[in-house]
């Protein structure tokens, strides 16, 4: 048994380092790849109960998939992630499984790696953004400037900035705890508020771009409606474009279209799964 929930682990592993080389290539996660995951995920899971004859394995697998599934429609349907990430999600809850009889223990492997994914994503995200502005630093830079020194951008930078030194000056005339914690709050909206400003103008000069409409793949996020003449063909989506939509952009000799390019995320995945099975919940560790 310990054998083949190893296998099963090591598995889950072999996929996302192939799901990452089609996300960073390709952007996207092939189905082929997350139906065999998940097939082997319950497949493995049911001989597991017919060995030990334990019926409990192979329902907590299907419900880590069920719980996966659900998570990742979620994120699928607010625009956070497309359809493939959903579905290799759905295939590494349920290798992990959830124990329906312990809520509690349930919650710890598959809690741990979607917290796991989360923090890394967050910071794989901006490190990707950084790599991106650094590439297109000629788009980049003026952009950013121009976005600073607009007149609204202006003004909550000058606001930001007076909480700052207000926050400075009253941890230096009291030296309390609260009065750190204050200041420790206005630095954190000074920082959160340029890492917007960084993102948003990144998104906007390195992550936008025109392709041929035989380029398009399901999922990609359309930038602006697609219009024809005087008719409106298609409106932007959160969840991306279907192929029937391709199909009837091509019927209509729509040449090309403007496209808002996806951060790679699977690679988030791969790093949070390795920290999930090394040491837990890393922030729980580091606390």
């Amino acid at each position: 048994m310990f054998s083949l929930v190893n296998l099963s682990v090591l598995v889950g592993l072999f996929a996302l380092v192939i799901a990452s080389l089609f996300d960073i290539r390709t952007r996207e996660v092939p189905d082929w790849l997350n139906f065999s995951l998940a097939a082997f995920a319950i497949g493995s899971a049911l001989m597991l109960s017919i060995t030990s004859s334990d019926y409990r394995l192979l329902v907590n697998a299907i419900i880590g998939m069920a719980a996966g599934t659900l998570i990742g429609i979620m994120l699928f349907y607010t625009g956070q992630w497309g359809g493939g990430d959903t579905k290799l999600i759905a295939g590494l809850c349920a290798i992990m499984g959830f124990s329906y009889l312990d809520f509690r223990q349930g919650l710890l492997l598959i809690g741990s790696f979607l917290v796991n994914t989360m923090l890394v994503g967050a910071i794989y995200g901006l490190g990707f953004s950084f790599v991106k502005a650094i590439i297109n630093f000629k788009d980049f830079k003026p952009a950013i400037e121009n976005k600073l020194r607009s007149k609204q951008v202006l003004a909550i930078r000058i606001t930001l900035l007076l909480i700052g030194i207000a926050a400075f000056l009253f941890l230096l005339a009291t030296k309390s705890i609260e009065a750190g914690m204050i200041f420790g709050l206005a630095m954190s909206l000074f920082l959160f508020f340029y890492l917007w400003a960084f993102v948003g103008v990144v998104e906007k000069t390195c992550m936008i771009k025109e392709i041929d409409v035989a380029k398009l793949t399901e999922g990609d996020w359309i930038v602006g409606d697609i219009i024809k003449g005087k008719k409106v063909l298609l409106k932007p989506s959160r969840t991306g474009i279907t192929l029937e939509q391709i199909a009837m952009l091509k019927r209509h000799r729509v040449k090309k279209v403007t496209v808002k390019e996806g951060i790679p995320f699977v690679p988030s995945f791969l790093i949070a799964y390795i920290i999930t099975f090394t040491i837990g919940n890393w922030l729980a560790f580091f606390l």
